[in-house]
């Protein structure tokens, strides 16, 4: 069971691509290019180190995909311009692979990879929560039913097996939050 809800985890983080795309090309979504380069970067190096740990799970494979595919569409469709947070964002993800490197440790890279992918998030959270409608909806609730689905397909609950669909469900639920449950408490003067 385990095994068919992480291909099921891989296969809607995949999905959740086709509306994503469809909203950058519309123009409804600028996705932050500091934060797709980031994770297109790092989610390959944690897929490297998942196999590597013979940890590999759908989830992941699904996420270096559209990563990807969605860092190319910032670089030309995504916010105009570097700013500070993007750029200290950058400079933290190379920190980590610095740190990786360093020590030559798949494990502790792995830590640090997806701690860099966390903070890789913050100008994507910065985004959503200025303008929760700058950010496709449905594309977001397809990655955190994607995080569910890869919680449950934990099979064992040690760093290497777990923290992956751990802080992909953190970045998501928070960005689920930024979307659906911030806008419905802010007063009805400030929608």
């Amino acid at each position: 069971m385990k095994e068919t809800l992480s291909v099921i985890s891989g296969l809607m983080f995949f999905a959740a691509s086709v509306p994503y795309i469809r909203a950058i090309l519309k123009g409804r979504t600028k996705p932050s290019k500091a934060s797709w380069l980031i994770w297109a970067g790092l989610d390959s190096i944690v897929l490297v180190g998942m196999i590597a740990q013979h940890t590999l799970n759908g989830q992941i494979i699904g996420a270096v995909l559209v990563s990807w595919m969605t860092a190319l569409l910032a670089l030309k469709y995504g916010q105009t311009g570097w700013t500070t947070l993007d750029k200290l964002c950058l400079g933290g993800a190379v920190l980590g692979l610095a740190l990786w490197q360093t020590f030559s440790n798949p494990l502790l890279g792995l830590a640090a990879s997806l701690a860099m992918i966390f903070i890789g998030a913050i100008p994507t959270f910065v985004s959503a929560w200025r303008d929760p409608n700058g950010e496709d909806r449905s594309t977001w609730m397809l990655f955190w039913l994607s995080c569910v689905a890869a919680l449950f397909a934990i099979p064992d609950w040690t760093l290497a097996d777990a923290a992956q669909p751990i802080i992909f469900t953190m970045i998501d639920t928070t960005m689920v939050y930024l979307l659906f449950v911030r806008p419905c408490l802010r007063p009805a003067n400030q929608r």
